[in-house]
């Protein structure tokens, strides 16, 4: 369990760090380099090889399993060499992270959470584009579209940076209504993170408590059906097992009820 989750956030600080380089601008930046990306490219193939390699290892079908990870074997394609083909590579790539992470993958599958992110979505995009046409050549802090987008994050987070601040009163109306609606958003959409993170891992765990219960099933019914020839020390386990099996699937139906 412990590994799963630090495996799930190295999954999702790795999205985040690869989608921010992914539309960095490298023109004027003395670290972020064309260099350092085609590295950062060449370690995550490698990785992305190994855990292909590994899980290729496990399965029960081989066969199966490479037609059902075809995806996989394209993001892995080191075509970066060629600059027109580079970025769709890099795309497929963080594609294929995201779907190497469980609780990535369900937000994206759960409806609940599309219906979060497409609401605080639609509120963003309102409010940058009225504070940009309401302050645009009246507020020397706002010059583009983005710097808009940036005011509407910080004030519906509450933070405040105070290196934009509207100055016309449409602008002043837009900020007080972030204000006020932004803490119920960040509630829904934590509120949302959180419900869906436990759900992910304890359906986990109990997907394997139950596989664990059907094998002392099993067993159980094994040992049953040849009861006469079993040793004491091997009745005295079936009665263990028969134990331990009635308090497992006994405790499942109350918490049903």
């Amino acid at each position: 369990m412990f590994w799963r989750v630090m495996y799930e956030i190295f999954i999702i600080m790795l999205v985040i760090t690869y989608a921010i380089l992914l539309f960095a601008d490298f023109s004027n930046h003395p670290l972020l380099t064309d260099e350092l990306m085609d590295k950062v490219d060449n370690g995550l193939i490698i990785m992305l090889i190994a855990e292909y390699l590994f899980r290729l290892w496990r399965a029960k079908d081989k066969r199966k399993f490479v037609f059902a990870n075809w995806f996989d074997l394209i993001a892995m394609i080191p075509l970066d060499s060629y600059l027109y083909l580079a970025r769709i590579m890099r795309v497929l790539r963080l594609v294929r992270i995201v779907r190497a992470s469980p609780f990535l993958l369900g937000i994206i599958r759960s409806g609940p959470m599309r219906q979060v992110f497409g609401v605080v979505t639609i509120i963003m995009l309102w409010s940058s584009t009225a504070i940009y046409l309401l302050e645009y050549g009246v507020n020397e802090n706002i010059k583009s579209f983005s710097d808009a987008l940036w005011w509407s994050i910080v004030t519906t987070t509450t933070v405040g940076y105070g290196d934009i601040s509207p100055v016309t009163s449409g602008g002043r109306i837009m900020a007080t209504i972030l204000m006020i609606t932004g803490i119920g958003m960040l509630g829904a959409l934590t509120a949302n993170f959180a419900t869906h993170w436990t759900e992910t891992h304890e359906s986990k765990s109990q997907d394997k408590k139950d596989r664990l219960t059907e094998e002392i099933k099993k067993q159980t019914i094994t040992n049953i059906q040849q009861i006469e020839n079993l040793t004491e020390h091997e009745y005295e386990t079936l009665k263990e097992s028969m134990d331990l099996l009635y308090r497992r699937t006994r405790k499942k139906s109350e918490e049903k009820e």
